[in-house]
C-alpha cells in the first residue's frame, strides 16, 4: 500500500514539474449577428386555397434576428451556437461541436455532434444573409399550408427532407477543399425535437468545384445528395403517440450546380430534387417542426413521386469608389424561377413561382432586396390562379 501511495505521489510531482502545454487552451470566441427586416403586401385569386378576403394583406416583420457565438479552442475544435429571436418567439438553430480529427495540407476530416442543417440541398445550406431571392421557398399569408406544397422548399421541408435536425455527421475533403463529401445521421424529427422513434434519418451530400479562375477562386460547382427519411408511426389513427419500433422511409435525390459567386459578374445556383412526397393529408401526422409522420396502415397511395427545378441568377455591378463615400456600392438584378410537380402521376397539381428582384448595396453587409413573388396554381377544377407578394427586406450583418 505504501508503495502505490509512493508512486502516485511520484506521478504527481512529475506531471507539475512536465510543461504546462497540456493545460486547457484558451477559446477564440467571435460573435456574429443578423437582422431582416422586412414589409410584404399580398394578393390573388380567391379559391379554396386562398382566400384574399381572409388574409391581412400587408405587414411589417422582423423576418430573422440572429446572434451566434463561434468558439474556437485550438486549432481543432469549432463550436457553433445561434439562437433565433424573431418575433419575440426564442428558437436554437445552429448548436453543434466539431472536431478535426485529420489535416493535411491539401485534405482534412472531422466529425459534428449537435444540431445543425441536414446535408441536401444548396440553396437551403446557401447563408440567409446571401439569399438573392429574399426568400428561399413560397410564403404568403393565407394560402393553405400542406396542401399546395407551393415550391421546392416548402415540399421538401413538409416532408423532412432539409433544414435542422439533431444527429451527427462526418465530413471529408481533399483536393485542396476542392471536394468535400458530408454523411449524417439524424433523429428525423426536426429542430429542437426528441426523436419519437428508434429509426434514424441518414442523409449525404457530395460536392466538387469543377472550374476555377486565375486566383483559385470557384467558377463552376456541382453535387448531388441523397437523404433516407424515417416517418414515425402513430400508435393509432387519432393518437400522437409514436411506436417506438415502427416507421416508414421515403427518400429523396438531389443535383445542384453553382456558377460563379457572391461577387461580381453572373451568379447562379439550381437545384434539382426528386424522390417521395406523402400528399394524402388523412394519413398525414406533424406537430410542430415534426413534420410529415404516417399515420397507421398508410397505403402506398399516400405517397407520390415528386419532381422540382428551383433556379436563381443574378448578376453583381460593383462601382469604383476611391474615397469610399459612395452611397449604393453595388446593384443586382436577380430572378428565381421554381417550378415543383407535388405527383407526377396526377395533372393540375404543380405549381410556378417566379421572382424578380433587385438588390441595392450600401456595404457589403447591409443590403435593400425588392422583389415579387409571382405564385402560379391550378385549382381542383383545373383553372389556372394566381397569387402575388410584393416584398421589401432591409437587412445587414455583422
Amino acid at each position: 500500500m505504501r508503495s502505490l501511495v509512493s508512486r502516485a505521489l511520484a506521478v504527481a510531482a512529475l506531471s507539475l514539474a512536465m510543461p504546462r502545454g497540456g493545460e486547457a487552451q484558451t477559446a477564440n470566441v467571435t460573435i456574429q449577428g443578423r437582422i431582416q427586416s422586412q414589409f410584404s403586401t399580398v394578393s390573388g385569386d380567391s379559391t379554396g386555397l386562398f382566400n384574399p378576403h381572409n388574409v391581412v394583406t400587408s405587414s411589417f416583420e422582423i423576418r430573422r434576428l440572429r446572434i451566434q457565438a463561434n468558439v474556437r479552442i485550438g486549432d481543432n475544435i469549432n463550436l457553433v451556437i445561434q439562437p433565433s429571436f424573431e418575433m419575440g418567439a426564442l428558437r436554437m438553430r445552429d448548436a453543434y461541436l466539431r472536431v478535426l480529427l485529420a489535416r493535411t495540407p491539401t485534405s482534412s476530416f472531422g466529425i459534428t455532434l449537435g444540431q445543425e442543417k441536414k446535408p441536401f440541398n444548396r440553396y437551403e445550406l446557401t447563408s440567409s444573409n446571401n439569399l438573392l431571392s429574399i426568400e428561399r421557398g413560397a410564403r404568403f399569408r393565407g394560402l393553405a399550408t400542406g396542401v399546395v406544397p407551393a415550391a421546392q422548399s416548402n415540399l421538401l421541408e413538409d416532408n423532412g427532407y432539409l433544414a435542422h435536425d439533431l444527429g451527427a455527421s462526418a465530413d471529408v475533403s481533399f483536393l485542396e477543399n476542392r471536394v468535400q463529401v458530408k454523411a449524417g445521421l439524424y433523429n428525423g424529427a426536426g429542430e429542437s425535437a426528441n426523436d419519437v422513434n428508434n429509426a434514424k434519418t441518414f442523409g449525404a451530400r457530395a460536392s466538387a468545384t469543377i472550374l476555377q479562375d486565375t486566383e483559385n477562386r470557384p467558377v463552376l460547382r456541382l453535387g448531388t445528395a441523397f437523404i433516407s427519411r424515417d416517418r414515425a408511426v402513430t400508435t393509432t389513427a387519432n393518437s400522437s403517440a409514436f411506436a417506438p419500433d415502427s416507421s416508414r422511409r421515403t427518400s429523396a435525390f438531389g443535383l445542384e450546380a453553382e456558377w460563379g459567386d457572391f461577387r461580381p459578374g453572373l451568379h447562379v445556383i439550381a437545384d434539382f430534387a426528386t424522390g417521395k412526397a406523402l400528399t394524402l393529408g388523412t394519413y398525414a401526422f406533424g406537430t410542430g417542426r415534426n413534420l410529415g409522420n404516417v399515420r397507421p396502415n398508410a397505403p402506398d397511395s399516400a405517397f407520390s413521386t415528386f419532381r422540382s427545378l428551383h433556379a436563381v441568377a443574378a448578376y453583381r455591378v460593383q462601382f469604383a469608389d476611391p474615397t469610399g463615400t459612395r452611397l449604393i456600392k453595388m446593384i443586382e438584378p436577380a430572378i428565381r424561377m421554381d417550378m415543383t410537380d407535388p405527383n407526377t402521376g396526377r395533372d393540375n397539381d404543380q405549381g410556378m413561382l417566379l421572382t424578380p428582384v433587385l438588390n441595392l448595396y450600401f456595404s457589403q453587409n447591409t443590403v435593400l432586396r425588392a422583389g415579387v413573388d409571382l405564385y402560379s396554381y391550378k385549382n381542383a377544377a383545373g383553372d389556372s390562379k394566381r397569387i402575388t407578394a410584393v416584398r421589401l427586406s432591409w437587412q445587414t450583418n455583422f
